[in-house]
């Protein structure tokens, strides 16, 4: 969500790297065959992961007041498998860690959201990849056996960004320091959590709208100023954000550029769609959220471009409690329904997903 909480030369020692130098968008598409749908283990059964919800166990207001049995029964009510939740903390990975098991016996997985607390305020590169480091061991060893997939960070593009007036296609649209602090922290995360739990799924930090210019340069290893050799991360799945301001995923801004198929051939990964949400003051969020620029589109789209997972944003209204809004499906009491979660339920239920 745009935001929110995103609360040298690098000599890292075991920083994990990749081969590649070349950002092949640009001279030729990474193509791979479509990946395997993954599943929750729940006992001897699996379930698909296609449709998600976010929430915020770690923050207050109805995600502290409403018992896990409840959150869970909604869960399972509105039709999604994945609840994505935020950890920054120890307290957060150990109270996400309860969910979790909790949650399981259901066939309800959780998508770990770790992101240190204000990276963007931290001296430089090297103290991003150090906290980052630390938080994804700690996340990592808590979450082991109960969190397969963990996105590394949220929206560092909009906080390294030169300025609303640039696209984020180019890497000249960010600022060179910033990058480099973002980058670090993406490491770090990324090393810690892999020490600890080997056996992790990686999302890069999710970006939004356009500002595939980021993500080029981390798959590149080059950075705003130009120069290259950097440290390249390497993560299993390509996280992505849109909202109903946005317009077509498929067809976005002034060019109509497929921001799907620019993923899809420039980074060769699955993609998870980690939110997707309607603006508060949409006429009409229902037919928003299962209409062609969200649900109904992501459908479609899912085999063509390998869209894995779907994220609607959020569980419950949170504004009244400092969050980013009352973007949820029910109210901020953690009981009462919107009519928008009715019409979302309808939709899962008319389109299963592997």
């Amino acid at each position: 969500m745009l935001k929110r909480r995103l609360w040298v030369a690098i000599s890292f020692v075991g920083v994990l790297l990749c081969g590649s130098s070349v950002v092949q968008a640009r001279t030729g598409a990474v193509q791979s065959a479509p990946s395997d749908a993954p599943k929750v283990q729940c006992g001897d059964r699996t379930k698909g992961v296609f449709y998600g919800v976010v929430g915020h166990l770690e923050h207050r207001g109805a995600y502290r007041t409403t018992d896990f049995d409840l959150q869970i029964s909604q869960l399972r009510d509105l039709g999604v498998t994945m609840y994505a939740q935020d950890v920054s903390s120890e307290d957060s990975a150990h109270l996400v860690a309860d969910f979790a098991r909790r949650a399981a016996k259901s066939c309800i997985g959780v998508l770990a959201l770790v992101t240190p607390f204000e990276p963007q305020k931290r001296a430089n590169e090297q103290e991003t990849f150090e906290r980052g480091y630390a938080l994804g061991k700690t996340a990592g060893r808590v979450l082991k056996g109960l969190v397969t997939y963990y996105q590394v960070g949220n929206e560092y593009d909009n906080w390294t960004i030169l300025g609303s007036d640039r696209s984020g296609e180019h890497p000249s649209d960010y600022d060179n320091a910033r990058f480099m602090k973002a980058r670090g922290s993406i490491l770090g995360l990324i090393k810690g959590i892999r020490e600890t739990n080997p056996d992790a799924k990686i999302l890069l930090t999710s970006f939004g709208w356009l500002h595939y210019g980021f993500t080029d340069m981390l798959f590149a290893g080059t950075q705003p100023d130009g120069t290259k050799g950097h440290p390249i991360p390497r993560w299993d799945i390509t996280a992505w954000h849109w909202y109903s301001n946005m317009g077509s995923i498929t067809a976005a801004g002034p060019q109509k550029v497929n921001v799907l198929e620019r993923l899809r051939d420039s980074y060769g990964k699955p993609i998870w769609i980690t939110e997707f949400g309607v603006r508060p003051d949409h006429a009409d969020p229902g037919g928003y959220l299962t209409g062609k620029d969200a649900l109904a589109g992501f459908v479609k789209a899912a085999k063509t471009y390998d869209i894995q997972n779907v994220t609607l944003y959020e569980l419950y209204d949170d504004e009244r409690f400092g969050g980013d809004g009352n973007y949820g499906v029910i109210h901020d009491d953690g009981q009462t329904r919107k009519p928008r979660f009715g019409v979302v339920r309808d939709f899962i239920k008319a389109n299963p997903m592997p």
